[in-house]
């Protein structure tokens, strides 16, 4: 149907009745907008709702991260003959140092581009304008990076966990025996994921290129290893091992869980501190004013 014409042929003005109306929706709170965020930011690095070549570098790392807990577990399981405890086979404190590589290749790139990806597409003025504030924007960040990073150091010792339960003559008297493992088991990776957790986002808040970000947190964790033995040997005192990033929340850790590694002591604990703590406050900084820059 051709629109309606004037005088001359121009099309004739019409008015359409056009008005603001009440949100008939359902209102949710504030921190639903963190909630989205969190669930987001967790599956994207994840390949999840993304393409099959997107997953395959994640849950490559995290197959490797979970086979030396499913292997001890299985043992005991399948071979009868075997009479030995998952845990005898692999404790809790071998099971993060296993995993201690894998967790670094996780967190180089997963954590930082949380962050980069958000800055090289000048997105942060949109997240601003909505119900979410520059500071539930970091608690945003900062939970799904906790998320992320607990996926592949608290996961494995879970496995650990339930396999020994699952392996016991008497489950519940290895309950009973072990009730103090689950509390530590949880404590001590908190204290490896929030300093990686940290960290990768901190250097991702400093620059939108990726690439940088990832490159400033393999050099943090591949030279501090390096200048850490190189004191522990020069001053032939082991806890100059505690300047490790790499493996100085792993140390810290173990000492959670009772069974302390070399470098597990007050320098390690003063390093861990000043991560978490300043690179908290520079996230805050970074991102209070709500800029893209």
């Amino acid at each position: 149907m051709s629109a309606p014409t004037g005088r001359a042929g121009a099309p004739r003005a019409v008015l359409h009745d056009v008005r603001y109306s009440r949100f008939a929706g359902q209102l949710r709170p504030r921190a639903s907008s963190v909630a989205d965020l969190v669930r987001t930011d967790v599956m994207r690095p994840l390949g999840i709702r993304r393409s099959a070549g997107a997953k395959v570098w994640p849950f490559l790392l995290l197959a490797v991260a979970y086979l030396p807990a499913l292997a001890v577990v299985a043992v005991p399981l399948l071979v009868p003959a075997v009479t030995l405890e998952p845990l005898e086979l692999l404790s809790y404190s071998a099971l993060l140092t296993t995993d201690g590589v894998v967790l670094l290749a996780f967190v180089a790139t997963t954590i930082p581009s949380l962050l980069t990806r958000d800055r090289r597409d000048r997105v942060l003025s949109l997240y601003f304008a909505t119900a979410l504030s520059p500071l539930e924007y970091v608690l945003g960040k900062a939970l799904a990076a906790l998320s992320l990073v607990l996926i592949i150091v608290l996961g494995p010792l879970l496995v650990l966990f339930v396999g020994s339960i699952a392996s016991a003559d008497e489950p519940g008297r290895w309950i009973g025996e072990h009730a103090g493992d689950l509390p530590r088991v949880v404590a001590a990776a908190l204290v490896v994921g929030l300093f990686h957790a940290v960290l990768g986002l901190v250097l991702g808040s400093l620059t939108s290129r990726r690439v940088f970000a990832v490159g400033g947190y393999l050099a943090v964790v591949l030279v501090g290893p390096v200048l850490a033995v190189l004191l522990a040997n020069v001053l032939s005192d082991d806890s100059w091992l505690g300047l490790d990033p790499a493996s100085g929340p792993i140390r810290l850790a173990t000492r959670v869980l009772g069974d302390p590694l070399e470098g597990a002591g007050a320098l390690a604990w003063a390093v861990w501190s000043v991560v978490v703590v300043v690179g908290t406050a520079v996230l805050v900084l970074r991102y209070r004013g709500g800029r893209d820059a």
